[in-house]
This record gives structure tokens, C-alpha cells and sequence, in this order.
């Protein structure tokens, strides 16, 4: 009478492969919600108070080089100061521009393993329950045919 747990044990591995998956899935929509809202909170926030703090920064640089009574003309000491200062912002910001894409790429991928992944459970939780199923017909059709099963 082993059939009737193998007929059990198929159906809960159904359902653990189908919860599992469902689990998975829901951590695949939280991970690209996730990214989604980075990426965001990157280009509505972080990356304007990036490019707010370099104007600032560069607003000092260029007063202290007029206090400093140099002149601040194409071609001069102060004026080269001043342009690798806006060439090494520029830097900053592709950057940290490149950072924000390659994380938010990141989190989609982490979302597309985790929804495989779900995938693969179920197909884990279906392949158990076939066997169960096998395991199950062939057990109930060897009790079937034992002596004296029905009579």
C-alpha cells in the first residue's frame, strides 16, 4: 500500500515546486523594483546634488583664482587650473553615471537568475511528481497482482 504515499508525495512535490516558484518569481518582481527605484532615486537625487556640489566647488576655484589677482584668460596658468577642474568633474559625473547604469543592469539581472531559478523549481517539483506517479502505479500494480490482493 506504499502507492498511496507515493500518490501524496507527488502532489506535495507539485505544490513545493509550484510555491517555490511563485516565491521566486515575487523576489524576481521585488529585485527589478528595486533596481527601478535606484535608478530613480540616482537620477532625481543623487546625480543633481553631484552636479550641484561640483558648480559649487567650481564657483570657489574660480573666485580664488580672481582674488588671487591673476587673470583668468584662454591660455594661462588660472584658466588651465580652472578647465582640468571642469574635465575631472565631467569624469566624476560619467562615473558615476556608469555605476548608476551598471548597478540598475545588475538588478535586472539578479531578476531575470531569481525568475530561472522559479522556473527551475517547478520543473524540479514537476519532475518528483512523475516519479512519485511512476513509483505509485508501479507499486499499486505489484500489490494488485500479489496473492490473495482481492480476494
Amino acid at each position: 500500500m506504499s502507492f498511496i504515499g507515493n500518490f501524496a508525495a507527488a502532489q506535495s512535490a507539485k505544490q513545493i515546486g509550484k510555491f517555490n516558484s511563485q516565491l521566486l518569481y515575487q523576489q524576481a518582481q521585488l529585485a527589478r523594483k528595486k533596481a527601478e527605484v535606484n535608478r530613480q532615486v540616482y537620477e532625481n537625487i543623487d546625480r543633481k546634488r553631484l552636479v550641484k556640489s561640483q558648480e559649487s566647488a567650481f564657483d570657489f576655484l574660480y573666485v580664488r583664482a580672481l582674488r588671487s589677482g591673476a587673470e583668468v584668460r584662454e591660455g594661462t596658468t588660472p584658466y588651465f587650473a580652472l578647465l582640468e577642474a571642469k574635465i575631472n568633474q565631467a569624469e566624476d559625473l560619467a562615473i558615476a553615471d556608469y555605476n548608476s547604469q551598471t548597478a540598475y543592469y545588475d538588478g535586472l539581472n539578479e531578476a531575470s537568475l531569481l525568475q530561472s531559478r522559479g522556473i527551475g523549481e517547478m520543473f524540479k517539483g514537476q519532475m518528483t511528481a512523475r516519479a512519485e506517479n511512476i513509483k505509485g502505479v508501479g507499486s499499486l500494480l505489484a500489490f494488485a497482482n500479489t496473492e490473495g490482493a482481492f480476494g
